[in-house]
C-alpha cells in the first residue's frame, strides 16, 4: 500500500513542479489568475517549496490510519501539537532568511515533516503488531477502485481554492481581494478542521447501521458547540482581536475581509457534514458516489464564482466563502441523500454487517 500511494504521489509533484519552475506558472497565476509581476514571482517560489510537502503529508497519512485502527487518536492529537509548535518557531526565524511567502511556505513543509517523523515514531509498533499474512489483502486494482474517487474528491476539494482565486483576479481590486480570501480561507481550514475530520472519524468507527445513528448525534451536537463558537469568535468585538490584534492585518485588510469572515458559520456547518457523509459513504465502500459529488461542487464554485465577471466591484472575500459554502451545501445535501438511501435499503451496507 505504501509503495501504491508513493508512486500516486508523483504525479502531482510533477505537475506542481512544472507550474513552479516554467513559464507555465507565469501564465497561471499572471494570466489566468491576474495577479501583479510581484505576486507571480512569490507564488511561483511558494508553490516549489510546497510541492515537497507532498512526501511528507503520505506519510503522515499512512501513519495516521495505523493509529486510528487502533483508537489511539490521542497520538494525532500530540502530533498536531507538535505541528503547530514547530511551525510557529519556523516562523519566527526563517523570515531572517526567506520573503514571507517563500518562508510560510517552508514552515508547512517543515511542519508536517515534524510531524511526519513523529507519526513514523509512535505508529512503528502498530505497523509491527499487524499480521505478516492474513486478514484482508486488497489487491492494487482494489485499492485503486476504492481510491480514485477519494483522489478525485481531494483534488477538487483544493481545486476549489484555486477556481475561486481564478476569478478573484477578474475583480476591481483583485490583489486586495485574493489577500482577503487568503486570509479568511486559512481562518476557515483552521475553524473547520475538527467537523472536517469526521472524515477519518467515522471511517473509522462506523461499522453498522447502529453505528452510524451514533456517529450522526454525536455530530448534531458537535456542530451546535462550533457554532456557538465560530459565532463567539466573529460576531462579537473578538473578531477585530483576531483580525488585527492576533493576525496584525491592516485596517483596510480587516474592514475587507470582515464579511466573509461572518460568513464563514455558514461554511463551517455545511462542511462538516459533507465531511461526515464522505466518512460514512467511504466506510460502506461507496466511494463513487463521493467523485460524483466532488465535480458537482466544482461545478457550483464556478457558477458563484462567475459573478465577478459581471460584477467586478463585489467584495472578493464575501464572493469566496459564498462559492465555497454553495459548494459544500450541494456536496452534503448530494451526499447526505445517498447516505439516507442506503440506509433505507434491508441489505447490508457496511462491509463487517455482511461479514456477519
Amino acid at each position: 500500500m505504501a509503495r501504491f500511494y508513493l508512486a500516486v504521489s508523483l504525479a502531482p509533484f510533477c505537475v506542481i513542479e512544472a507550474i513552479a519552475l516554467t513559464p507555465l506558472g507565469d501564465w497561471l497565476f499572471g494570466e489566468m489568475m491576474g495577479a501583479s509581476d510581484e505576486v507571480t514571482r512569490l507564488a511561483k517560489g511558494a508553490s516549489a517549496i510546497m510541492g515537497i510537502w507532498i512526501f511528507p503529508n503520505q506519510v503522515r497519512n499512512l501513519t495516521t490510519a495505523l493509529c486510528m485502527m487502533r483508537r489511539r487518536t490521542i497520538l494525532i492529537s500530540h502530533s498536531t501539537i507538535i505541528r503547530l509548535v514547530s511551525q510557529a518557531l519556523m516562523l519566527m526565524v526563517l523570515p531572517f532568511w526567506m520573503e514571507g511567502a517563500l518562508a510560510g511556505a517552508a514552515s508547512l513543509v517543515g511542519c508536517m515533516s515534524v510531524e511526519a517523523l513523529y507519526m513514523y515514531w509512535v505508529s512503528r509498533k502498530f505497523y509491527a503488531e499487524l499480521p505478516a499474512r492474513g486478514g484482508e489483502q486488497a489487491s492494487y486494482r482494489q485499492m485503486w477502485v476504492f481510491s480514485w474517487p477519494l483522489m478525485i474528491t481531494q483534488i477538487t476539494e483544493n481545486g476549489v481554492t484555486f477556481v475561486i482565486n481564478f476569478f478573484l483576479g477578474r475583480l476591481a481590486n483583485p490583489d486586495m481581494a485574493l489577500a482577503a480570501f487568503g486570509v479568511v480561507n486559512a481562518l476557515k481550514s483552521l475553524v473547520a478542521s475538527p467537523l472536517r475530520n469526521m472524515v477519518q472519524t467515522a471511517q473509522a468507527l462506523v461499522h453498522s447501521r447502529h453505528d452510524m445513528q451514533v456517529m450522526l448525534r454525536f455530530a448534531h451536537r458537535l456542530t451546535i458547540v462550533y457554532i456557538v463558537l465560530v459565532a463567539a469568535l466573529f460576531y462579537t468585538p473578538m473578531r477585530g482581536v483576531i483580525l488585527t490584534g492576533v493576525m496584525g492585518l491592516p485596517a483596510q485588510l480587516s474592514t475587507y475581509a470582515t464579511p466573509g469572515v461572518q460568513m464563514m458559520l455558514f461554511v463551517v456547518v455545511v462542511w462538516g457534514y459533507a465531511s461526515l457523509f464522505r466518512g460514512l459513504l467511504a466506510a460502506m465502500r461507496q466511494t463513487r458516489a463521493i467523485a460524483g459529488s466532488a465535480l458537482i461542487r466544482l461545478l457550483v464554485v464556478t457558477a458563484v464564482g462567475s459573478v465577478t465577471l459581471v460584477a467586478p466591484e463585489l467584495n472578493g472575500a464575501a464572493v469566496g466563502v459564498a462559492a465555497v459554502g454553495a459548494a459544500f451545501l450541494a456536496e452534503a445535501l448530494i451526499l447526505g441523500w445517498r447516505v439516507a438511501r442506503y440506509n433505507r435499503s434491508r441489505a447490508a451496507i457496511f462491509p463487517r454487517e455482511s461479514a456477519a
